[in-house]
């Protein structure tokens, strides 16, 4: 879940239907995740990351924190490749064991 980390400054976001701003810090992590692991994002829309840390996370707010309020543009085809648990990475990433 490292790279979902990122998005914790986001969670004020998330929780407040009121908030039009994004919290200090958020839309540099979330442009992180666009940029280097759009794959990760697929947990917000497929709720499996709302599961795991019990905060709920509703895709629309979601959307609109990435285009409306960051900017950011989301790869055309992330969307589609989300539905498809091959080209999702787990949430979980287990250390590799130590020698």
């Amino acid at each position: 879940m490292g790279s979902l980390l990122e998005l914790s400054p986001c969670l004020a976001f998330f929780r407040d239907a009121g908030t039009l701003k994004a919290p200090a810090g958020c839309c540099k992590g979330l442009g992180s995740i666009v940029r280097d692991q759009p794959a990760c994002l697929c947990h917000i829309f497929n709720r499996t990351l709302e599961r795991a840390i019990g905060v709920d996370i509703p895709v629309d707010r979601a959307l609109a924190l990435m285009g409306d309020v960051c900017g950011l543009t989301l790869p055309q085809d992330l969307m589609s490749s989300c539905g498809d648990n091959g080209g999702v990475p787990p949430l979980y990433v287990c250390p590799a064991p130590s020698a």
